[in-house]
């Protein structure tokens, strides 16, 4: 019986989106003491496997990762939905994220995009720790904080979109985007 760790989140990356990017080095030290138990550590892309192998993480392989393509379909958006998203505008512009409401995703990046476009609103579906500093910095703009969706809805509002917008750079896989 052996231990079988996965890494998810890019946590050493996500230090610098928190003004905490001088302990970068000492949690790679933890990550790799941890993680160098395991006999197996699964990685979401080959992108992470090679960071974590550059990190001195031992025994890393790639775990693939696959999207429902029977729910995730264009034939799923409603006029419900899109009227919903979009705050009763269904025929403007609907830009649309979805995903955790974290610093680390630089949602914030998004804004001069939103206020470039003519007629464009902006769907944000998920919740995080930074939705109050999100909730301040779009105020004033065409946006709906929509929290979480799953299942029909979220597939519905994929559907909905004229554009799918994600900023993050630190992603470990970013399966919202293969969704979409």
């Amino acid at each position: 019986v052996g231990l079988v760790a996965s890494y998810h989140t890019h946590l050493p990356q996500y230090l610098h989106h928190y003004g905490l990017g001088m302990l970068e080095e000492f949690l790679w030290g933890l990550l790799r003491t941890a993680h160098n138990q395991a006999m197996l550590n699964l990685c979401t892309s080959t992108a992470m496997v090679e960071e974590l192998r550059n990190h001195g993480i031992e025994r890393v392989d790639l775990w693939q990762r696959g999207v429902d393509t029977e729910l995730f379909q264009p034939h799923k958006a409603t006029k419900e939905m899109r009227a919903s998203l979009s705050m009763g505008n269904p025929d403007d512009t609907l830009l649309l994220y979805v995903g955790r409401l974290g610093a680390e995703k630089e949602i914030d990046r998004i804004k001069p995009i939103l206020a470039a476009i003519p007629n464009a609103r902006l769907a944000l579906v998920g919740d995080g720790p930074n939705r109050e500093n999100l909730e301040q910095h779009f105020a004033g703009t065409p946006t709906n904080f929509v929290g979480y969706l799953r299942g029909e809805q979220l597939a519905a509002a994929y559907a909905c979109a004229d554009a799918f917008i994600f900023p993050s750079r630190t992603e470990t896989l970013g399966l919202v985007l293969l969704e979409a």
